[in-house]
């Protein structure tokens, strides 16, 4: 029966299974041991066990511990890192057995170890996952409240700006010969029409985060007259800008008008800020069967491609506008545009070249209706 027993344990594989005397040092050795440590029978025996700890453990006498505890428990339980010959680390289960003579005294132990490196680097991964989904869970719950916060803010902004706005009307009807304060109350409309502007781009950006989208009227309308507003305001703004509209025939659709003013007047008005001073901005219409195209153009200095893989994220200016000028804006103009776009099914590109200028291309099918 002892000869299976010794046989039964130095054929198992999956443990390392030997015994080590009273002081620590190895007398017999499975073919499990040698699997897991790295160790032949004639390179192992009669070394101490900690040749298969840290350093640091072994300065820090765990080694004697764990020795000692299984003397006076009878038995030793721990998991922790072990050194394989090459110098590798394993997670392993560690348990020694105290063996005692006929008369009770201590004559060795019997260690068992278990590799469970792949158990420990599966309990790390789903540690990391389980962290990882909760910091994206915190950082959704944040960006929701701020944007939530944001919205309510924006709702409660409009009723004042409103009423300054009409203050300042008045004002200035009431100062037609004072020049001086006409020019004060002008001053105070155009701020308070820009902030009630930037604004709406909020709440556009709140609705369209919290997943209401974009509101939208879509009814039938014919895009050149719609344009030709959009050109004749911005002319009035920037009187000593050539600004062109290139539209043979009228072109009839189902978009929402107020939408696509937003979109066009933003656009044009990113290309006279960003356009060469002495070059024109062009619309210009392409009807192409159920869709149509709008080119708007500018000459001048091309956007740098790092800044295109950006340029229709939130909150983005590009380094050319800073660099320049002070801005009045968010930076929520082109991604409100897109997301506009998008909302009638449609699309938005770019194009910058040295030798072509900027090309703002929108892509409208003729019918903008949702299916029913």
């Amino acid at each position: 029966m002892v000869d299976h027993y010794r046989l039964l344990v130095e054929s198992v594989k999956d443990y390392a299974i030997f015994i080590l005397d009273p002081a620590g040092h190895i007398t017999t050795w499975n073919e499990g041991a040698q699997r897991i440590k790295g160790y032949l029978a004639a390179e192992i025996v009669g070394e101490h066990f900690s040749v298969f700890y840290p350093a640091e453990d072994v300065a820090g006498g765990k080694c004697e511990r764990e020795l000692h505890e299984a003397a006076h428990q009878g038995r030793f339980e721990d998991e922790g890192w072990r050194i394989r010959k090459d110098g590798s680390l394993f997670w392993a289960n560690v348990v020694i057995t105290a063996l005692h003579g006929d008369e009770g005294e201590l004559v060795g132990f019997a260690k068992v170890t278990r590799d469970l490196t792949e158990r420990k680097q599966l309990e790390e991964r789903l540690r990391a996952l389980a962290a990882e989904e909760a910091a994206v869970a915190e950082r959704a719950r944040i960006q929701e409240f701020q944007e939530r916060f944001i919205a309510i803010l924006g709702h409660d902004l409009r009723n004042p700006l409103a009423a300054i706005d009409m203050g300042a009307g008045l004002l200035r009807q009431q100062t037609e010969h004072d020049p001086a304060t006409a020019r004060i109350a002008e001053r105070v409309q155009s701020s308070t029409r820009r902030m009630s502007r930037m604004i709406e781009q909020i709440l556009d950006l709140t609705r369209s985060r919290l997943g209401g989208g974009i509101e939208m009227a879509p009814q039938p309308m014919e895009l050149c007259a719609t344009l030709t507003g959009v050109v004749e305001e911005l002319r009035t703004v920037h009187p000593r800008r050539r600004i062109e509209l290139v539209c043979a025939r009228p072109i009839r659709g189902t978009w929402d008008r107020d939408r696509l003013e937003q979109v066009f007047s933003n656009l044009v008005s990113n290309a006279v800020h960003h356009g060469a001073k002495d070059g024109p901005v062009t619309l210009e219409t392409h009807p192409d069967g159920a869709v149509v195209h709008v080119d708007v153009h500018n000459e001048g200095e091309p956007i740098p491609e790092p800044l295109r893989v950006s340029l229709f994220n939130p909150f983005r200016r590009g380094e050319r506008e800073s660099r320049t000028r002070a801005t009045e804006g968010l930076g929520l103009g082109l991604h409100i545009s897109r997301e506009i776009v998008l909302a009638h099914g449609g699309d938005i590109h770019v194009r910058s070249t040295p030798s072509e200028g900027t090309t703002f291309r929108v892509t409208l099918p003729t019918d903008s209706r949702p299916p029913t």
